[in-house]
C-alpha cells in the first residue's frame, strides 16, 4: 500500500492544484496526508474546506509553527507508517503537477533483491526544461539539482521521492531518525540519501515518471537569503556528517574554490551580513555533526572508498560556472 505525503506552508493555491491532480491519478485506496506548515494567512482554513470535499481520500493536520520540510515530513512519515499496510510512501512538493502514470513508472524501478528502495522522478519547469532528476553530488562538495541524465544518481531529491518501509524502518533504527530536523529545509534530502547510501541500499531513476514544478515557493524563491543561508550551512553540514575522511581530504581544492565563489558572488550582491551568519553557525554547529557523524560510521555497511563512485566528477552543474562568471562581471542573470 502506498500512501502520499505533502507539506503546505504558504503555497495553498498550488498544494490545491496538486491535490486536484493527483485525486484524478490515483486510485481510491491511496491515501493523501497533507499537512499545513505554519502557514501565515487563511492557508489551513482554505485547505481544510477544499479536504473536506474529498473526505476518505485526504487526510489533514495542521501545526501553527513551521516545522521545516524536515521536522513537517517526520510527522507524515510516521502518520503514514503507522499504519503496517503502508510498504511505500512517496513525498510529493506541494508545487508540482505530477502527470498520468508516474507512480507506476517509479514504483517499477524498485528491486528489493539490489536493495534499490529508493526512486526519483523526472521534474521539470512549465518551458520543459529538466528541473530535478534526483541529486548529483559534484566534485566541487556541493550537491545540487541533477540536471542531466548521463550525470551519476546519488538519489532522489525531496521534491518527489518514493521510499520503501524497508529503507525508512532501517535509517530509523540506524540513525534515531529519518529527516535531520537540525537542517530544517534544504540539503536534508541529501544527508538522508547518503545514509541511506551507507546502510547499503541504491538508488534509481524512472525517466518517464513526470512531474511540473514550479520551485521553491514556500521559500519565496531560489535568490533569497532564507534559501541562501539554510542551502550552503547544510551543505557543509552534511559533509562534517556523511563524507568520509579521505574524500573531504582529497576535494579541499575544489572546497575552497567552491565556497570562495560563492563570496565573491554574493559580497557583490550586498550579502556579507549573511554570509557571516550561516558560516558562524554552520562552525557552531560542527560538534553536533561530528557525533551524528559517529553513529553513522558505526552503522556503515559498505567501505568509505565506494563514496567516491557516488560523485559526478565535474565540478559542478556543467556551463554554470560560465553562466556565474557572466552574471558577476557583465550583469548578465544566470
Amino acid at each position: 500500500m502506498l500512501d502520499i505525503i505533502i507539506l503546505n506552508h504558504g503555497t495553498e493555491e498550488a498544494t490545491e492544484r496538486c491535490l486536484a491532480a493527483l485525486l484524478a491519478l490515483v486510485p481510491a485506496e491511496t491515501r493523501i496526508l497533507v499537512l499545513d506548515n505554519g502557514s501565515p494567512g487563511d492557508d489551513a482554513r482554505q485547505l481544510a474546506a477544499f479536504v473536506a470535499q474529498h473526505q476518505g481520500r485526504i487526510r489533514f493536520w495542521t501545526s501553527l509553527k513551521n516545522l521545516g520540510f524536515a521536522g513537517g515530513m517526520n510527522l507524515l512519515i510516521a502518520q503514514a507508517l503507522a499504519d503496517p499496510a503502508v510498504d511505500q510512501v512517496l513525498l510529493l512538493n506541494s508545487d508540482t503537477v505530477p502527470q498520468p502514470g508516474f507512480i507506476t513508472a517509479m514504483r517499477a524501478r524498485l528491486d528489493p533483491d539490489t536493495h534499490t528502495d529508493m526512486v526519483a522522478a523526472r521534474m521539470i519547469r512549465a518551458d520543459g526544461t529538466a528541473d530535478s532528476l534526483g541529486i548529483a553530488l559534484y566534485r566541487s562538495t556541493l550537491a545540487s539539482n541533477r540536471k542531466r541524465e548521463d550525470e551519476i544518481l546519488l538519489g532522489p531529491s525531496g521534491g518527489c521521492t518514493l521510499l520503501t518501509r524497508r529503507l525508512l524502518e532501517d535509517l530509523r533504527a540506524a540513525h534515531g531518525a529519518w529527516f535531520d530536523e537540525d537542517f530544517f529545509c534544504y540539503a536534508e534530502d541529501t544527508d538522508l540519501v547518503l545514509r541511506a547510501r551507507w546502510l547499503g541500499y541504491r538508488a534509481a531513476y524512472a525517466a518517464d515518471a513526470l512531474v511540473h514544478h514550479e520551485g521553491s515557493l514556500s521559500s519565496g524563491g531560489p535568490e533569497n537569503d532564507f534559501v541562501l543561508y539554510h542551502g550552503i550551512r547544510n551543505s557543509l553540514w552534511w559533509l562534517v556528517k556523511d563524507a568520509p575522511t579521505g574524500w573531504l581530504l582529497r576535494s579541499l581544492p575544489w572546497f575552497f574554490a567552491l565556497h570562495g565563489g560563492i563570496w565573491l558572488r554574493h559580497l557583490r550582491r550586498g550579502r556579507a551580513r549573511v554570509l557571516w551568519r550561516l558560516y558562524r553557525d554552520a562552525i557552531k554547529g560542527i560538534p553536533t555533526m561530528r557525533r551524528k557523524r559517529g553513529v553513522i560510521r558505526k552503522t556503515r555497511r559498505v567501505p568509505a572508498g565506494e563514496f567516491a563512485k557516488w560523485v559526478e566528477p565535474h565540478f559542478y552543474e556543467r556551463g554554470y560556472v560560465r553562466r556565474a562568471w557572466r552574471e558577476l562581471w557583465r550583469g548578465k542573470s544566470t
